[in-house]
């Protein structure tokens, strides 16, 4: 492994270990096995609430530009969501205090004016 590589890979453990604990914290230590575990890009999401959970869906814009290609859904209880939800602030924050403001809308550039309709 790189050693960029295992700087990341112990700082996204320093992260798993500090919000994952949640209620389990008074259980002691937590070990985390990864083994086989895929990480998928996602560019598209969508979130949904039902009376006890959110579902997560993650996918990806297909060739044609009108379909998503869905990949994975996770559904969590709402207090795994809410945790979820306060720990990617504090990455967020974190991220942005280092780094500045993360735009969340695409640049668009505007369309050119020297264009002929036939």
């Amino acid at each position: 492994m790189k050693t960029n590589d295992k700087a990341k890979k112990e700082n996204q453990d320093w992260e798993s270990r500090e919000y994952a604990q949640g209620d389990q914290s008074r259980q002691g230590q937590i070990s985390f096995i990864e083994d086989g575990v895929q990480i998928l890009y996602a560019g598209v999401f969508n979130i949904g609430a039902g009376q006890d959970e959110i579902v997560l869906t993650f996918g990806n814009q297909a060739i044609d530009p009108s379909v998503i290609r869905i990949d994975t859904k996770i559904a969590v209880t709402l207090r795994t969501a809410k945790r979820m939800a306060i720990a990617m602030s504090d990455i967020i924050r974190r991220h942005e205090t280092k780094n500045g403001e993360i735009e969340i809308l695409p640049n668009r550039t505007p369309p050119p004016t020297d264009v002929t309709v036939q």
